[in-house]
């Protein structure tokens, strides 16, 4: 459910979901170059995408970590997300792309990313799940 009393935790459920696409189309797309003709994998696999996926992911980061963090007050979900972004800026934005050899280690940056990520928005919302849960009804 996307509706909640925390503004933060529906951003959790989209930041979960964008991790969890990020690593299906990274396991994916080498799948998907057989049955996709080259121009449709190329668009996918491009670079400015990877790097346009870092700002829907930083915006949905500070969107979900920032309250949650106000409430649970753990250093180590903000710390894990950030982690994460470290992990997917250096693969989108440092790494050479002229250079073959390096298409395994930023695959592995990505999916490493990712999952922390993942887990990270996890994390969070089950800390704030834990010190924000709702009251129960009245009873009469």
């Amino acid at each position: 459910m996307l509706i909640s009393a925390r503004p933060s935790a529906s951003w959790d459920w989209v930041g979960q979901a964008l991790s969890a696409l990020c690593i299906v189309h990274c396991v994916a797309l080498p799948l998907m170059w057989g049955l996709l003709p080259s121009a449709a994998a190329e668009m996918l696999e491009g670079e400015w995408l990877h790097q346009a996926l870092i700002g829907f992911v930083g915006i949905t980061a500070l969107a979900a970590f920032v309250p949650g963090f106000f409430l649970h007050r753990r250093v180590s979900v903000p710390g894990l997300a950030v982690l994460a972004l470290v992990l997917l800026f250096g693969a989108a934005f440092l790494l050479p792309e002229e250079h073959e050899g390096f298409e395994a280690f930023e695959t592995g940056l990505t999916l490493g990313g990712g999952a922390l990520m993942t887990c990270a928005h996890w994390r969070n919302r089950m800390l704030c799940r834990e010190c924000c849960a709702p009251p129960a009804p009245p009873t009469s």
